[in-house]
């Protein structure tokens, strides 16, 4: 009988207001937990992390990124570097070698053609660009701050790979899934009654006239469509379902890049807020903090952080209109209307990991 994989877990909350109590302290404990040090001997090991963009204050903070490098320092390393596709905000985030030290790195290269083709086996996106500096490392740590997402429900530790770890040609590949729109110019009459309709502002006529619907915000409730006198508007092949299932398969194929040993996830589930830290911008959190998950399977560290964050913890007044709480559901369901566990679900069917695990708190 095959062992349930351990789950790691240090919360935010200290018994007592003592320094050893807080999290950091916990997260060095939790750090020791995990068989890091076992392994990077005279290994490459890539940290992979979002370092965010714009005026965002809701990423890792940097004394957690420290924390993390000292450690895997201490095993003696051939060298270890943290890394994401787009670097360009990091040092405003306080991420720079002389903060965090590690270099930071982009993950397609100094010239953003650092990649590997590979096919997925799968007809809907048969091929993918995949990351050279992650996939040739020896050690990958997935260090993810997690935070609900329009487009795929939540962002954890799948995302941050299947998503951080391909150029744009890729992503936008894995985008296309999400559906697409039908939209009839010559039966358009401008009423607008469709852009009134969408309580989301999730729809817009650009520049050159044309309909468009922002698929991050939109919340499938079709009332644009429903709206029209015309019938301009047709919605189609929309599927929150076979996007998840992308993202999945892509994290997947980053996986297997390396032995199951040499793998670690690391959930970060502070400053949880609506949106995914690329936007640039952040809103109010959601919950009060909870804490760091860490293991080695992926499944059971993202599972883990979706079971921790509750809809009864929901601070009162962070939820930025126009988003309401649907009645059923996660509370990432209910305020972006997708199943935050579809993408966990594939990973498992996939092979990743397993949803049946054991959480260790690190006291």
């Amino acid at each position: 009988m095959k062992k349930k994989p351990n789950v790691f877990f240090a919360s935010a909350i200290p018994e007592k207001l003592e320094r050893d109590m807080t999290l950091p302290s916990r997260f060095i404990r939790l750090l020791a937990r995990l068989p890091i040090i076992n392994v990077v001997r005279n290994k490459t090991v890539a940290i992979k992390m979002h370092v965010g963009g714009g005026i965002g204050y809701s990423t890792i903070h940097p004394l957690f990124v420290k924390i993390l490098v000292d450690h895997v320092r201490s095993g003696k390393p051939r060298r270890v570097f943290i890394t994401d596709a787009d670097i360009s905000g990091a040092k405003e985030r306080g991420y720079a070698k002389q903060t965090v030290g590690a270099d930071v790195v982009s993950t397609l290269g100094k010239n953003g053609r650092a990649v590997l083709k590979k096919s997925t086996g799968w007809k809907h996106v048969p091929t993918v660009l995949l990351s050279k500096p992650v996939t040739e490392a020896d050690v990958l740590i997935n260090f993810a701050h997690v935070k609900g997402h329009g487009a795929c429900g939540f962002g954890g530790a799948c995302k941050n790979l299947a998503m951080g770890c391909v150029p744009n040609k890729t992503r936008a590949k894995l985008h296309s899934l999400e559906g697409d729109l039908k939209w009839n110019k010559e039966k358009c009459i401008r009423c607008n009654k469709c852009l009134r309709e969408c309580a989301m502002k999730a729809n817009k006529f650009n520049k050159s006239g044309a309909y468009e619907i922002f698929w991050h915000n939109c919340k499938m409730c079709m009332h644009c469509m429903l709206a029209c006198p015309t019938g301009a508007i047709k919605i189609q092949n929309r599927n929150f379902y076979l996007f998840q299932e992308g993202l999945a398969r892509v994290a997947k194929l980053v996986l297997d890049s390396f032995e199951p040993d040499n793998m670690f996830h690391i959930n970060v589930l502070t400053n949880i807020t609506i949106f995914c830290d690329c936007w640039g911008f952040t809103t109010p959190t959601l919950v009060p903090d909870i804490g760091v998950f860490g293991s080695q399977d992926i499944v059971a560290v993202d599972h883990a952080s979706l079971m921790a964050i509750k809809t009864e913890n929901l601070i009162r007044g962070s939820l930025t209109p126009p988003y309401v709480l649907e009645k059923r559901g996660h509370l990432f369901e209910r305020i972006h209307h997708k199943n935050p566990f579809v993408q966990v679900n594939a990973l498992r069917r996939l092979g990743a990991g397993s949803t049946d695990y054991t959480v260790i708190e690190v006291k």
